[in-house]
């Protein structure tokens, strides 16, 4: 998942973007460990905040769903 490798390179944290996005930091934490899906409006959500296309972030995850 490129989501925690643009974290990473951004100095944030997954708090920080769960904050930021309104985004419940559970959820999130969930979401990232594979625990939760991603809804479609959280990823709309993240994608907006950090200004990058979608699917760049979540190609990863979503070619896993596809399986």
């Amino acid at each position: 998942m490129q989501l925690l490798k643009v974290l990473e390179e951004r100095k944030m944290s997954k708090l920080q973007l769960a904050m930021n996005t309104g985004i419940a930091p559970h959820y999130l934490y969930n979401a990232i460990n594979g625990k939760m899906p991603f809804y479609p409006k959280y990823k709309k959500a993240i994608s907006e905040y950090l200004q990058m296309d979608e699917q760049e972030l979540f190609s990863e995850s979503e070619a896993k769903n596809n399986d």
